[in-house]
């Protein structure tokens, strides 16, 4: 009773402490508010703030704090700062999740106030817009403040709130499984990300499955404590139904009788007060600062335009005269557009390399002027907006914020350059292009030499993809 009382305090101090746009528009604060909420919480790695236009990104990254503030609808480009001890330590261009407020977490959160939501493995609803840790399971929760809706996700380390309790380290077959209310039930003391079982499908190890299908002859029961045997051992099972304000539906405690036995009473009897109480305080002091984590890049740094010059164009480097302008045709040409795309394309699935645009193949500096001139406004920031735009619609967003790093570089004449930084991806990276009939077919792009490729049959597709991406 009383430690719920607090869960419900804190709550309070949260929503009291972001009331007001303006406490989210100011940096010093917000930096002052949640460094002290990091340090309290050492679960806590990363934390989202969504209202309206206005988005905060906060990330703890060993000793140091990654943060980001933006009040733009599409959310293209963004300002990376790092800190740490509270000095300013660097800055960077990255790109957030154009589509945020489209994703199936965000309506799920957005549509029911007052509500913790709890993602536990890398399903559809966070997948898609951000790349998860495994180590990493999410809270979510809404609030109005002023009549306006705040959005929180937050990522908690599940290996930090394991080795919270002392007494883990003395178990060797221990397994606590919580249930959420979307009764999915994930195995907090496992590295796999997935679901245990969700909506009726099993997909689990034989031991967790055996507590499960026990668990639901007592399911109906508020808490209790029931054994089995399973393939000659007996395991000992301690389970609760939890608040239905938490988030959670229950917990299911698992020792083997041998591991019992040699604890004793007093010890058991504490670990699973332990068992109970940390659960409960980890998702509801986790909804204490309500948070999400997208994609925290590192930085890159890219070579000056002199430097790259000194090389023609070779596995690693290319040139391009343009993104929009078609110098044969003197106008307008979209299908420029798609061979940047090719480029960007070939470079993930290789071994990465830089794109310069505004350069010919002769190393003849033409600048952007042309570009220019075919977009609404005639400015680098706009012009990098416009190229993210089209590499998101062809590549997706999720491999463009990855791989991705765009500098301008001005040179004499008032000419500019774009430079295009592609990092080696992670994963095969295949660009949407329309035929002449209009439709879209995936297409597979690796670099030979100084040119981009084509891989059209399948055979070698997979066999590229098995050589590249999975050792």
């Amino acid at each position: 009773s009383s430690f719920l009382t607090q869960v419900h305090n804190n709550i309070k101090n949260i929503e009291s402490g972001f009331d007001s746009p303006e406490k989210l528009k100011d940096t010093a604060y917000i930096h002052n508010y949640f460094i002290k909420k990091f340090s309290e919480n050492p679960y806590l790695k990363s934390i989202a703030i969504l209202r309206n236009n206005f988005k905060i990104g906060i990330k703890k990254d060993k000793n140091s704090f990654v943060f980001t503030t933006d009040s733009t609808e599409a959310m293209d480009v963004v300002t990376w700062k790092r800190y740490e001890n509270g000095k300013y330590l660097s800055s960077w261009e990255e790109s957030f999740n154009v589509k945020i407020k489209t994703t199936q977490w965000y309506k799920d959160i957005y549509k029911e106030h007052n509500k913790i939501r709890w993602y536990f493995h890398d399903t559809d609803t966070i997948q898609k817009h951000a790349r998860m840790d495994k180590d990493l399971f999410y809270i979510g929760y809404s609030y109005k403040s002023k009549g306006v809706p705040n959005v929180i996700l937050m990522g908690i380390s599940r290996s930090s709130v394991i080795k919270s309790f002392d007494h883990f380290s003395k178990i060797d077959s221990l397994s606590l499984i919580i249930g959420n209310t979307q009764d999915q039930y994930w195995k907090l003391n496992s590295e796999n990300p997935y679901p245990l079982l969700e909506k009726g499908k099993v997909k689990t190890d034989s031991i967790s499955y055996t507590i499960l299908q026990h668990f639901k002859k007592f399911n109906h029961k508020e808490k209790g404590i029931f054994n089995f045997n399973l393939k000659g051992k007996v395991f000992w099972n301690s389970f609760k139904m939890l608040p239905p304000d938490s988030g959670l539906k229950n917990y299911i405690f698992t020792l083997p009788e041998y591991q019992l036995l040699s604890m004793g009473r007093n010890e058991h009897s504490e670990y699973l007060l332990w068992a109970s109480v940390i659960l409960i305080f980890t998702g509801l002091l986790l909804l204490l600062i309500k948070k999400r984590s997208f994609y925290f890049p590192k930085k890159v740094s890219i070579p000056p335009l002199s430097e790259l010059l000194r090389e023609d164009e070779n596995r690693y480097l290319e040139f391009k005269s343009s993104c929009r302008w078609d110098y044969r045709q003197e106008k307008y040409n979209p299908e420029l557009e798609n061979v940047i795309s090719k480029t960007i394309a070939a470079f993930c699935n290789t071994d990465g390399g830089t794109l310069l645009i505004g350069v010919d193949d002769d190393k003849n500096l033409l600048g952007l002027e042309k570009d220019f001139a075919t977009l609404k406004k005639s400015t680098p920031d706009y012009y990098e907006i416009h190229l993210r735009n089209i590499l998101h619609k062809l590549m997706g967003v999720k491999n463009v914020s990855k791989n991705i790093r765009i500098a301008f570089e001005s040179i004499d004449q008032g000419k500019t350059i774009c430079k295009v930084k592609v990092l080696a991806s992670s994963e095969p990276v295949f660009i949407k292009i329309k035929d002449k009939n209009g439709n879209t077919k995936e297409k597979f792009y690796v670099r030979s030499g100084n040119s981009s490729q084509e891989i059209e049959s399948i055979v070698e597709i997979n066999d590229y993809i098995n050589s590249r991406f999975k050792k």
